[in-house]
Order: structure tokens, then C-alpha cells, then sequence
């Protein structure tokens, strides 16, 4: 009945949020569909009775909400300094092919040097020594997906891939301080407390909620554009991140732009 790439929706979901089905497995003679956020970072695994297909009309809405969405975001430029400035440099990293190649067009509109790369949530501890030993950036970001069963939040067993990025994060720790490299980790629903404890300057999500595509970035591109002797204005940040502080959560950190003299 569903195929992979199917945009759907969750019966169940008042919002009619879109989902993107990535893989089949069987269990017990039926199909389990695993669902991706077409727009959120969040990961689902559901049966064929749970979902339907998106209607054009739903898909036509969500791509015109995140197109309102992206030219928001651009306002961040009004805010930068008008002198002739190096931006840090940003390397993100993401499990969503299509979600990276957004932020990747996002940055390059904001003129924000940056490098993606694609590795799933699983893989990414196993090869962030060698892309941060090569790309020695400024500002790095870590997402995907995740997911939160509501069985309890201490338990890092009742989140998808919170432990993955945590893990990652130690690893970038072991290389760089919090104030040599800045660290942007999670996704929906991610184990917040947990992300910020292991090193992350900026995580998701405190209030174990979705967290938009561009929130990630939303963020790398506030730091990249803020000068070094400066305290990230974090209040600007909250404006452009849809669900707010609910979404995103941090600690003091300072911005990675330098003034050329």
C-alpha cells in the first residue's frame, strides 16, 4: 500500500504534520513503516493503519509555512555588523540528506561559510575525530532525528538516538573546549539535560518537542555572525526558533566573527 519516499500523515495527528516513509520491516507478518519529519527532526515507526498519504493540499501548505519560515530567517542580516567581518565557519553534520541540503542553502544565503556532511545518527561518533581534525571548524552542528517514548525522561534507553549524539559530543570534547569550538547537538524531543551535561553549547530540546529543520542552523548562523568578545544574544535566537525555548536551550557562550583590520 506505502511505498518509500510516500509523504504521509498520522491519522491520530490534529496538526497533519508530513511524514516521509525511509524503510519497511516486517514484525510478526506485518509491515512497520518508519517515518521521518518531512519539515521536523523527528523519527517515528508506526503500522499501515496508522497513517495515510499527505493530500497535495497539505503538502502545497507545509512548503509554503517553511518557505514563510526561511525569509524570516534572513532577517538575521539586518543585525550584523556592517564592517567587513570573517563569519565562522561551520560544519555541520546531519542523519537527513534532504534536511542538510536545506540548512546548506539556508547558510549559503546568509554567507556563512559552511561544510555538510551526511552520517546516519549511528555512525556520525565513529568519524568525528577525522572530519574535525580536517575541517578544524569554529562551529559545529550534530543532528538528524530522534524521538522521545514518554516513559521517562532521565532513562536515555527511552529516546531513538539522544545517546548517539551524546557520544559524539564527548568525543569533539576530548579535542576542544567549549569556548575553542562551538557544539550545536540534538534533535526532536533529544535528551536536552544530558547534551549540555556531555559538552553541547546549545541543544534540543528542553521541552522534548519538535524541532523545525532549520532550528539547528537557525542557531550556527547566530554564533557564526556574532563577535568573538561577545555573549550570544540568545533572546534573538528564541525569535526565529519556532517552538521557542521549549525547542532549543543553552548555555553563556561567545560568537566566532572577527572584524578584519
Amino acid at each position: 500500500m506505502f511505498r518509500i519516499d510516500d509523504l504521509v500523515v498520522l491519522n491520530k495527528d490534529e496538526k497533519k504534520h508530513i511524514y516521509r516513509i525511509t524503510q519497511i520491516e516486517q514484525s510478526s507478518g506485518d509491515n512497520i513503516y518508519l517515518l521521518v519529519g518531512y519539515s521536523y527532526r523527528t523519527i517515528v515507526k508506526v503500522l499501515p493503519s496508522d497513517i495515510r498519504l499527505a493530500t497535495s493540499e497539505e503538502i502545497r501548505k507545509e512548503d509554503m509555512l517553511n518557505e514563510k519560515k526561511l525569509e524570516r530567517i534572513k532577517r538575521i542580516r539586518s543585525t550584523r555588523d556592517k564592517r567587513t567581518v570573517l563569519f565562522g565557519r561551520i560544519l555541520h553534520i546531519d542523519g537527513d540528506t534532504k534536511f542538510l541540503e536545506s540548512c546548506l542553502k539556508l547558510y549559503k544565503e546568509m554567507n556563512v561559510f559552511a561544510q555538510g556532511i551526511h552520517l546516519t545518527e549511528r555512525s556520525v561518533k565513529e568519524k568525528i575525530v577525522q572530519y574535525i581534525t580536517e575541517v578544524t571548524p569554529d562551529i559545529i552542528v550534530v543532528t538528524g532525528h530522534d524521538s522521545y517514548n514518554q516513559q521517562g525522561k532521565a532513562d536515555l534507553n527511552n529516546y531513538e538516538n539522544s545517546r548517539n549524539f551524546i557520544d559524539t559530543v564527548r568525543l569533539i570534547r576530548k579535542h576542544y573546549g567549549m569556548d575553542e569550538v562551538v557544539v550545536i547537538a540534538g534533535a526532536c524531543a533529544s535528551h536536552f539535560e544530558a547534551l549540555i551535561a556531555s559538552g553541547a553549547n546549545f541543544a534540543s530540546s528542553p521541552g522534548r518537542i519538535s524541532t523545525h529543520t532549520y532550528d539547528p542552523a537557525i542557531v550556527a548562523i547566530k554564533v557564526a555572525t556574532t563577535g568573538f568578545n561577545r555573549i550570544v544574544d540568545f533572546e534573538s535566537i528564541v525569535k526565529y526558533i519556532e517552538n521557542g525555548r521549549a525547542a532549543i536551550g543553552g548555555v553563556e557562550t561567545y560568537g566566532k566573527m572577527r572584524l578584519l583590520l
